[in-house]
């Protein structure tokens, strides 16, 4: 992979600093602006890094997270795009017609654009008669396919690093359910019936909404629904007050870690660039590229975990939680450590009153995880037998993803909530 064989290591470099000594300001926002660029010209994975890297705290030094996270903000709408005459080549042998006969009107200058596409704004005809409805277009960059797949072969390579940075787990079942989904985001038609999908889980659900889709204006490489206006995730979390804040921090956990406990179905990769908030305060849910489905045993078995976490029976949680991860086997001290990660994550969810998740919360939960990761280094080795590895279900593994991605949104909104008794009203109304 490009990018891991050439950028990260120069970047990682710019950070290495004399002891006790401090970065430099210009050293650090020359470095954000070449990765801005890099990783914008490279797309596909090396984006999907950078975008990550814009908003999870804890994952560069402390002096440089803000720089990072504001330069590279842009890599979650507003990519290096392609020309207008390039896209409308994808749009049209997508499509199969000609672009003037699909949209009665169609923007050129692109809206947003992001790792493995650009958004156009645009009209279609309206299928019920009425006037012509404003909608945008998601078109993949050209060629983009087979850059993304040649990424995705190469990062089998990085197993052995991922081994030693993840001592304890066990990364074989896992890289392949990472690699699979990552694929699935280039099927703009699976991504349509992702989204009606979640337009029907939403029914009945105040303040959360899902733009409609055209199956008569999409194909594998365009995907056409609803323009909606609104406002973006880091214009409310810098200027929004803190009722909207927590009306909008809300809404993202229910439909993010309560649709997946309960209904089994959740995006794997929340980002702020992936909400748009309306001026009653309607929070809107843009992308659906890769969703995962749990299989019914899976939900109701993390559900069951969930119940004893946010009731307090920890004894019950932890041979519940050893079960479902694949722990039980393991070396007692190892999944002691382990666990006790898991419950200090946890910890907003736990605890029955009203927390903050902030910045500094999510900086102090990645920090920790580097230390316990050093502790089970330590403990279990750097490459342990299979006694002290974690075997997480496969189906399990984008869980982790899903969740890492949305503390880390709420950790840049700063909402506040009781989430145990909000995440408790949710799992008493789960299905069976």
């Amino acid at each position: 992979m490009k990018l891991a064989a050439t950028e990260l290591p120069s970047m990682a470099g710019r950070f290495v600093r004399p002891e006790g000594g401090s970065l430099d300001a210009a050293l650090v926002r020359a470095s954000a602006e070449r990765a801005l660029r890099t990783l914008g010209e490279l797309r596909g994975l090396a984006m999907k890094v950078g975008q990550t890297l814009s908003y999870v705290d804890g994952l560069l030094p402390p002096e440089a997270t803000d720089v990072y996270q504001k330069t590279l903000s842009a890599l979650q709408s507003h990519a290096p795009t392609v020309s207008f005459a390039e896209l409308r080549a994808e749009i049209e042998r997508g499509l199969g017609r000609r672009l003037d006969e699909a949209y009665v009107r169609f923007d050129e200058t692109p809206l947003a654009a992001a790792s493995i596409g650009q958004v156009h704004r645009a009209a279609i005809a309206d299928p019920d008669g009425g006037p012509p409805r404003e909608v945008v277009v998601k078109v993949q960059y050209p060629a983009i396919a087979q850059a993304l797949h040649s990424d995705l072969r190469n990062l089998d390579a990085l197993r052995p690093m991922v081994a030693m940075l993840a001592p304890g787990a066990d990364t074989r079942g896992g890289f392949e359910e990472i690699i699979r989904h990552i694929a699935a985001e280039l099927d703009y038609t699976e991504e349509l019936a992702n989204q009606e999908r979640f337009r029907e889980l939403l029914a009945g659900f105040d303040g959360m909404m899902v733009p409609r889709p055209y199956a008569s204006h999409t194909a594998r490489n365009v995907l056409t629904m609803d323009f909606v206006p609104g406002r973006g995730l880091r214009d409310v979390a810098e200027n929004g007050s803190q009722e909207l804040r927590n009306r909008v921090g809300e809404a993202i956990f229910r439909f993010t870690l309560g649709l997946a406990m309960t209904r089994g179905v959740f995006n794997t990769d929340p980002h702020p660039g992936n909400y748009l908030v309306l001026d009653d305060g309607t929070v809107a849910f843009l992308d659906f590229g890769s969703v995962k489905v749990l299989p019914d045993g899976i939900r109701r078995q993390w559900r069951d975990v969930a119940r004893c976490l946010v009731d307090g029976r920890l004894d019950e949680w932890r041979e519940r939680a050893a079960e479902m991860l694949g722990m039980e086997h393991m070396d007692p001290e190892v999944r002691r450590l382990h666990q006790d990660q898991m419950l200090a994550t946890a910890a907003m969810v736990a605890t029955n009153a009203d927390v903050t998740i902030d910045r500094a919360m999510l900086r102090d939960a990645v920090l920790s995880g580097v230390r316990t990761a050093k502790d089970i280094g330590r403990t279990a080795g750097w490459l342990p037998s299979r006694d002290k590895t974690v075997a997480v279900p496969p189906d399990f593994v984008m869980v982790g993803r899903m969740q890492l991605g949305l503390f880390a949104v709420l950790a840049q909104l700063g909402p506040r909530a009781n989430w145990n008794h909000i995440l408790r009203g949710m799992l008493d109304s789960a299905p069976d």
